[in-house]
């Protein structure tokens, strides 16, 4: 009954989400080292979650989502399903055996596969090992994904402070450089670097979002 009740708060959630995306403007910009009909291993913060999936919509045909078992997961499954991600449930640590190989596999077979690197509960700013993981043994690149909104809410009591657009807002979704993690490298040598690149990507979407303001006069 419980799982029942936010499933109808994620389709409430999703019909929210398609309205206040038609009345946005988005711009998506993409590193141009990304090359076209390859799939990535997308990483980003948790509570640029909604922005990161509105910019991933396109990145490619086959896309892939992990999100947590929890009731806060089952809320977002639904929209996400809705946008056309396939959704993998289940912990994004290393020892979740299941959803990690389910995810390698799905890589493996051409999907793009994303989530927050923080999540599934923090702390936040914290870059978990999962999706290294998963670009380490899927034999892919990790991408960094910054996302910066004009106007916001921001989910104060939430423990990543979460973000969510406001109707007629603008988006600036940046796609950046492609990160290769080789077979043998040690994920905690990688964390602080992926980490870093996650803040600098982010601030250069709220650069570029208000450049673009202050040169059409907003």
């Amino acid at each position: 009954m419980e799982n029942n009740k936010y499933k109808r708060y994620g389709l409430i959630l999703y019909y929210l989400l398609k309205i206040i995306s038609k009345t946005m403007k988005i711009e998506i910009i993409k590193s141009s080292n990304l090359i076209d009909g390859q799939n990535y291993v997308c990483g980003f913060w948790h509570n640029k979650l909604v922005g990161a999936s509105l910019g991933l919509i396109n990145l490619s045909e086959k896309k892939a989502v992990l999100a947590s078992p929890s009731k806060d997961g089952e809320l977002i499954s639904i929209p996400l399903e809705k946008m056309g991600f396939t959704m993998v449930r289940g912990s994004s640590g290393k020892d979740s055996i299941k959803s990690v190989l389910k995810l390698i596999k799905l890589v493996k077979d051409g999907h793009s596969a994303g989530t927050p690197l923080d999540g599934p509960k923090g702390p936040i700013y914290e870059v978990k090992p999962g999706m290294l993981y998963l670009a380490q043994k899927s034999e892919k690149a990790l991408v960094p994904v910054g996302v910066a909104f004009s106007d916001k809410w921001i989910f104060e009591k939430t423990w990543d402070k979460f973000q969510m657009p406001k109707p007629f807002s603008k988006m600036v979704c940046l796609i950046g450089d492609p990160i290769t993690i080789p077979k043998d490298a040690n994920l905690e040598d990688y964390s602080n670097s992926v980490k870093d690149a996650l803040f600098q990507i982010d601030k250069e979407a709220e650069k570029i979002l208000t450049k673009n303001n202050v040169s059409k006069g907003d």
